[in-house]
């Protein structure tokens, strides 16, 4: 590679042109560049996860895309923080590149015929020509600047890259990749593959963007509802994280990476909160900036106010000690440890237990408390 991603300081941004919660972030996190996606397979047919975050110019993007209609597609449209190669990523080594006609479908692996048809879509599997293909690991390209996501769609080939790209993806928060469950090419790695791959590499799955479903062929398909009968899941993006509960273990240019991409592209704000907590733990940040963030979210991500329909005599005040010389009351620090949550609290049993007639015993030895206030029905044979 002979072309470096352009650097564009945070100053440049125009801020007030993002959401309220992410120009928070984008003014509170000590960042010393913009968040840069690794773009493998950037083929213009859908927008990418991104392209919300390049529109602001709040992050940068090096792409791959070996089509080269694509390629001359993505030149064409391409901004100032885009830089864009027309090569294929792999392991280095020369493939044969299936173009089907369906560019979409464009893979290394050549069409899984009995998936295709199960789905009714022999048509996938037409193909224009095939074409050897010279591939590049990412591992090798010595002057890629530090990745912070890679976003991936090969049509099978991700575990490959992957493979071949430990060193770019060790600084990585995040990946967001498409993943298979319905097979449609032949030897393709499917996603248990690839989830293998990434866990062995520090990453676990977060959620999912979509996952995509279709009907199966059948002889009444036309007298069934698509949409209602959408039975077979075929592929969905994925994201996958560095373990969210290891976070102690990032250095403070991945904390602050991982809050953009959980505030924006990938849509975990708890996610986000969790890192300002570390950051705020580390003092890299006001203790007050977890509250402030999520104070600026839009509504529906936020609890109701709890004080808002009490009188204003009622709503508890902080005491003089807890303001600080600004006038604003200190949070607390955060300790996560501390924390309970619904789930892991004792849950009274829904129905009261079964008691059979051979289970009964005299009242004076049940020492234990019942587990509801209602009492087990006594067996016909005693109510006599």
């Amino acid at each position: 590679m002979s072309q470096a991603a352009p650097e564009v300081p945070t100053a440049h941004l125009r801020l007030r042109r993002l959401p309220p919660a992410l120009r928070y972030l984008m003014e509170v996190l000590p960042m010393s560049r913009l968040t840069t996606f690794c773009d493998v397979g950037a083929n213009p047919i859908h927008e990418p996860p991104y392209a919300q975050l390049l529109r602001f110019g709040a992050c940068r993007v090096v792409g791959f895309e070996p089509n080269p209609d694509a390629f001359a597609e993505l030149e064409k449209t391409r901004g100032p923080n885009e830089l864009y190669f027309p090569l294929a990523v792999g392991d280095g080594e020369t493939h044969v590149l299936h173009l089907y006609r369906n560019s979409g479908l464009s893979s290394i692996y050549p069409p899984h015929l009995p998936g295709l048809h199960a789905l009714g879509r022999r048509r996938w599997a037409q193909m224009d020509r095939d074409v050897e293909m010279k591939t590049v690991a990412l591992d090798k390209i010595a002057d890629l600047p530090a990745i912070d996501c890679v976003k991936i769609d090969i049509q099978g080939g991700e575990k490959i890259v992957f493979e071949n790209a430990r060193r770019v993806m060790a600084n990585a928060v995040a990946v967001i990749v498409e993943v298979r469950w319905m097979q449609l090419y032949e030897g393709e790695p499917m996603s248990g593959g690839v989830d293998e791959e990434l866990r062995a590499q520090g990453f676990m799955l977060h959620k999912f963007i979509f996952n995509k479903s279709t009907m199966l062929a059948n002889s009444q398909m036309r007298n069934l509802s698509r949409r209602a009968n959408a039975d077979q899941m075929i592929d969905g993006d994925a994201i996958y994280l560095r373990h969210p509960g290891k976070l102690d273990e990032l250095s403070e240019e991945q904390l602050c990476h991982m809050a953009v991409l959980g505030g924006s592209v990938l849509s975990s704000h708890s996610l986000t909160v969790a890192v300002l907590d570390e950051l705020v733990r580390r003092g890299k940040i006001d203790r007050r900036a977890p509250a402030r963030y999520v104070a600026a979210l839009p509504e529906e991500l936020r609890r109701p106010d709890p004080t808002a329909d009490q009188p204003e005599a009622e709503t508890a005040q902080p005491m003089s000690s807890d303001v600080d010389d600004e006038g604003e009351a200190d949070a607390p620090p955060v300790d996560v440890s501390a924390m309970s949550f619904e789930e892991d609290l004792p849950q009274p049993d829904p129905v009261p237990p079964l008691v059979l007639p051979e289970e009964v015993k005299p009242a004076a030895k049940a020492k234990a408390p019942a587990k509801s206030s209602r009492k087990a029905a006594k067996p016909a044979s005693d109510a006599a």
